[in-house]
């Protein structure tokens, strides 16, 4: 599996106004990286799936995403936010950590078992005190990198 996670797309943001604004800069990211032909409608994606469910999952995480055409690569964009955000969140918390995926149209199956490995990873305290923890984008990368060894080997069962 290539790598899911990029020094370029782990960053560590004192505070966004919105949650939208959140979304553009995560987006925007993962643009610049080369995995969105077309990020408006990457983006339109993302905020549309938001509109009807948020991705807020809880204990401060969020995961957006979206699965589309005009993905072209299998890539997570990290943020750890100082100041924690409102994003409609299930327990009405606000958000510290945002997990953005990008999703090939035909990248289902393995989408289904990134995003239940991260939940479950995240759902642990001391996984999340580990990256909430970081002090700058290269160490909160250097956790994130421990997850993809725990998500590819979920993939390999």
């Amino acid at each position: 599996m290539n790598a899911l996670f990029k020094l370029e797309l782990v960053r560590i943001v004192d505070a966004f106004k919105s949650k939208g604004e959140c979304l553009d800069y995560m987006a925007e990211l993962l643009s610049d990286s080369g995995c969105l032909s077309f990020p408006d409608r990457y983006l339109a994606a993302v905020k549309g799936r938001e509109e009807i469910m948020s991705t807020g999952i809880g204990r401060g995480i969020a995961i957006p995403h979206a699965r589309d055409l005009t993905v072209n690569c299998l890539r997570i964009a990290v943020c750890m936010l100082k100041e924690a955000l409102d994003f409609g969140s299930v327990d009405n918390e606000p958000v510290n950590l945002v997990f953005m995926i990008a999703v090939p149209q035909n990248s289902n199956q393995e989408y289904m078992r990134i995003l239940r490995s991260l939940s479950e990873h995240l759902r642990q305290d001391k996984n999340r005190a580990k990256l909430l923890g970081s002090n700058s984008d290269r160490e909160l990368f250097e956790h994130v990198q421990t997850m993809q060894d725990i998500i590819n080997a979920a993939a390999a069962k």
